[in-house]
Formats: C-alpha cells, structure tokens, sequence
C-alpha cells in the first residue's frame, strides 16, 4: 500500500508538473522573425559591358552618278551607364530606363567596280529609352523591354584618285528591344545580363569636297549586342 501512495503521489506531481512547464517554455521561446523578401521597387543606376555586332549596308550614289550597294559586319566591345526607376506589384515589376553606350563599329569596304574608292561605315554611339515589363521570383527578376533607340553614325564616300571625299557623321533614330535577367545578390546591389536589339533606317544626302552633291539611300544598320550589368538600387 505504501509503495502503491508513493506512485500516485508523483504521478499527481508529473501531470500537474509538466503543463506548467511548457507553458513556461513557450512564454521563454525566442519569436521567430519573417525574413523579407527582397524587393525590385526603386530607383537604380549602373553600369554595362560586353560586345556588340552589326549587319549594315548602304546604297551609295556618287557625285557622278554612280550607284553602287554595300554592305558591312562590324563588330566591337560596348559599354555604358544607365539609370531607371520601377515599381513591384506582387510578382510583376514595371519601370522605365534610360541607357547610353560608347562602341565603335567601324568597316571599311573597296569599291569592286570603280577601286580603289572605297566606302565606310561608322556606327559609335547609341542611346537608348525603354520600357520594361518584368516577372520577379525571389531574387531574380526576368524581363523584357522595348522603346525608341538613336545611333550616331557615320558614311563615307571616299577616292583616292581624285581626292574627292564625303563623310557625314548624324544622330540617326530608330527603335530597341531585348530582355534580361537580374539577380538581386544583396538588398540594393543587382548583377544581370542583357540582350539587346537595335533597328536604324535612313537616308542622307551630303556635299563633297568638289562641291556636288552625294547620298547614302537604303541605309540600315541591324545590330546586337550582349552585356553583363551591374547596379544599385535605392528603396527596399
């Protein structure tokens, strides 16, 4: 009988023991803290680099009349800054951006018909504002973009034998589209990768150095370019 008492006696104790004492846990335990997602709202500047190509080509009609098609695969490395701002609403982002790129597309071609006069083109800079509709997940953030692309070119009509020459160098305008993704690596540094598409069509017509007058028709410059980016972001 006194060992049957013993055993009940703490059993009681046990069972009023033990709610106590999780209750005193649980009052004791640590909160746990939500980590916030990272965020893409805000406004962001940086800087790109990478290499672009180019398929461009010309009609060409000298002070003589002539006429004659070229053609141009220029290549290069580009770089530059650019500057936007956008807005995070559940997963989709909205923003606008702003670039500008130093390059230097530059090829000479020979005349085949009248040599040695020879043809160039010159393609050195390019600004560019776009809209951009991205998907965000997580840390990343893919998207597209598109908008209006200015590129300064330059033409030349060249021969040698006569010294007679024209080279006009003009802002020609145009249009961009491309896509990219980002990857939010700290909470307002961003590293991405960018593709790009730019489409410039013109005409010019210019005087050269013997007073008569030349022009470049058909002119178009198709040109791509692919870019490793880096930039900070201001907002959470």
């Amino acid at each position: 009988m006194k060992k049957l008492l013993t055993a009940l006696a703490a059993f009681s104790l046990l069972s009023f023991g033990l709610p106590a004492l999780a209750a005193d846990l649980a009052v004791k335990a640590v909160p746990v803290v939500p980590i916030a997602l990272p965020g893409w709202s805000g406004f962001y500047f940086g800087g790109q680099a990478g290499y672009t190509w180019a398929n461009a080509g010309f009609t060409h009609t000298s002070t003589s009349g002539f006429v004659e098609d070229f053609s141009f695969d220029p290549a290069s490395a580009i770089g530059g800054a650019h500057a936007g701002v956008q807005g995070q609403w559940g997963a989709w982002v909205l923003g606008v951006e702003g670039a500008f790129n130093w390059t230097h597309l530059n090829q000479l071609r020979i005349s085949p018909l009248r040599p040695p006069t020879f043809k160039t083109f010159e393609l050195d800079d390019i600004g560019t504002v776009v809209g951009k509709l991205g998907y965000a997940a997580g840390g990343w953030l893919f998207y597209v973009k598109g908008g209006w692309a200015a590129a300064n070119i330059r033409t030349e009509g060249t021969s040698p034998v006569t010294g007679v020459t024209a080279a006009p160098r003009k802002w020609e305008n145009g249009w961009t589209a491309g896509g990219g993704v980002d990857y939010l690596f700290a909470p307002n540094w961003i590293l991405g990768v960018d593709f790009n598409y730019y489409k410039i069509d013109f005409d010019r017509t210019a005087i050269a150095t013997n007073g008569l007058p030349t022009s470049w028709s058909n002119a178009h410059a198709d040109v791509y370019a692919a870019m490793g980016r880096v930039s900070y972001k201001f907002g959470l």
